[in-house]
């Protein structure tokens, strides 16, 4: 696996998980050679009872733009930079802006 074949999973899901949920401002990508990990941005959720990110798990796929497993997590826009990230995910100054609503 390289980091650039897992980039392209994780804005391929961005946009499509965007499309699907306009609610979704921004997606912020924490790079991994193992997996595709993503934070989503939106209003449509509650706040965190417990400072984490808790990302959905995924499976890789057969479909071709899904090779790789991936990490998805929904949190609200002022949760952004305050909540503890899954352990190995490293810190929010690690996170690259791949998608946002502009």
């Amino acid at each position: 696996m390289s980091v650039d074949e897992i980039e392209k999973q994780a804005r391929y899901l961005a946009k499509d998980n965007r499309e699907v949920e306009p609610t979704i401002s921004n997606v912020y990508w924490f790079p991994s050679e193992t997996e595709v990990r993503l934070v989503e941005l939106t209003t449509q959720i509650p706040k965190s009872d417990d400072n984490r990110v808790h990302p959905f798990y995924f499976r890789s796929s057969k479909k071709p733009k899904l090779p790789y497993p991936s990490a998805i997590a929904m949190i609200r826009p002022d949760e952004l930079n305050k909540l503890k990230l899954p352990e190995g995910w490293g810190t929010w100054k690690d996170a690259k802006e791949i998608g946002n609503a502009n």
